[in-house]
């Protein structure tokens, strides 16, 4: 259920996009609760560098789907980087075609409803040429995969009225786009 007086915002979209950036300091000025991005938490917590060296990526993506989950429920309001949004753009990508049917269809379930509870979204486009961190791919057609993905999700699920995509390339403009948004 969505509690609109909450402030329950994620920043979502494809990897090396800004999304970190804009977080930390769209977290700062609203002095909100920031989740970082659990993958990489996740990740080290593991003794992996990067997400290329996962044993087992089915049961990873169900641990970071279920920490975010956590996390965000141990806040009445947040600011993420990532989301459950996330966390099933990338089971369709990587996960969907190997995993059992039960296995995606709980995962489907606990993203979307998740999901749901957000009372803002943040989408960062592909507006400015990816940064490669090394932790995940950010070649063109992957990005370009994974956007096509993140809009078919956000429609199915009902969500586009609450997500706002940001415009500008510019860092500074970006945030005063964000807060506009939120604070509307």
């Amino acid at each position: 259920m969505l509690y609109k007086s909450q402030k329950r915002i994620v920043i979502i979209g494809p990897a090396g996009t800004g999304k970190t950036t804009i977080a930390k300091i769209i977290s700062k000025k609203l002095n909100i609760k920031l989740i970082p991005e659990q993958a990489r938490i996740i990740c080290s917590q593991l003794g992996y560098k990067s997400i290329y060296q996962i044993q087992n990526p089915n049961n990873f993506r169900f641990l970071v789907l279920n920490s975010q989950i956590k996390l965000e429920e141990k806040h009445k309001e947040f600011l993420s980087d990532r989301s459950a949004i996330d966390c099933w753009v990338h089971w369709l990508r990587w996960s969907a075609a190997s995993a059992k049917t039960d296995e995606t269809e709980r995962y489907y379930l606990q993203a979307y409803k998740q999901a749901l509870k957000y009372s803002q979204i943040i989408y960062v486009p592909l507006i400015i040429k990816p940064r490669n961190d090394g932790f995940r791919w950010n070649n063109k057609d992957y990005q370009l995969q994974l956007h096509r993905l993140f809009l078919a999700t956000l429609d199915s699920w009902q969500l586009m009225p609450r997500t706002y995509f940001i415009q500008s390339k510019n860092i500074k403009d970006r945030i005063k786009e964000i807060i506009s948004f939120i604070n509307n």
